[in-house]
């Protein structure tokens, strides 16, 4: 082998040496990518929608906001958003969390509590569709004066991700656990008629630019309850807002 035979085969391994580098970087990139959009769904990823969703359906559960995006649970000076999915881990957590802040907040302040449950996770459910059927049910459980029973009692028997929601009789009897006992809050989850109303408080959430769940506001501004005491948090949002 020549001299310049003996450069051209360096040159020529130098640079496959360079293209093998460049697609290990292209595949570990993507692979971090992969793991951080899989985190994200798993805490309540929505994708991105800037477009808000037309008029509320015609038929929407008793004790809504003013704007129809959500359950009004209490009347206050300051409101606080909570947005959540039934088939969000971190959204049981914050439930658990939060309410003896809100129930002090509400003893001692006053706050319109506002609860958004949007659909962000159907995806994450075998067979799909257990986020909006949840929420279906929740809307049921407006109508008889129990959304905040009924949430919580769905949270304690929330089912793990990637597998079967609740079935329509565990809803049903999850309503007798939040002290529901009229008949036609069991007709109510088996004819679903709020559906149209999920998607709709769904896309309006997204339109906002809430792209994760758990997400609270106070007075529009979000607040961290990610941490060690979210209820610490929302009670010094709810002070700052005061101001």
């Amino acid at each position: 082998m020549t001299s310049t035979q003996t450069t051209d085969a360096t040159v020529r391994e130098m640079v496959h040496r360079r293209q093998r580098r460049r697609r290990t970087v292209v595949v570990s990139l993507v692979a971090a990518l992969v793991v951080v959009a899989a985190a994200l769904v798993g805490a309540g990823l929505v994708r991105a929608n800037n477009t808000a969703p037309g008029k509320a359906p015609s038929r929407v559960p008793a004790g809504l906001a003013a704007d129809k995006s959500g359950v009004a649970a209490s009347t206050g000076a300051v409101r606080v958003d909570v947005y959540l999915d039934y088939l969000c881990p971190e959204c049981r957590r914050t439930d658990r969390a939060l309410t003896t802040a809100l129930d002090s907040l509400r003893a001692h302040g006053g706050v319109s509590v506002v609860y958004h449950p949007v659909a962000f996770l159907d995806s994450r459910s075998a067979p799909a569709g257990y986020s909006t059927q949840a929420a279906s049910a929740a809307a049921c459980a407006a109508d008889a004066g129990r959304f905040e029973q009924y949430s919580t009692v769905l949270f304690s028997k929330q089912p793990a991700e990637q597998g079967p929601g609740l079935s329509e009789a565990q809803l049903i009897a999850a309503g007798r656990d939040a002290g529901i006992t009229a008949a036609s809050f069991a007709r109510c989850v088996e004819d679903a008629p709020y559906l149209p109303w999920v998607r709709y408080v769904s896309d309006l959430a997204a339109s906002r630019k809430v792209a994760l769940t758990p997400t609270v506001m106070v007075e529009g501004r979000r607040v961290d309850v990610t941490g060690s005491d979210p209820g610490g948090a929302l009670t010094r949002a709810d002070t700052a807002a005061r101001r």
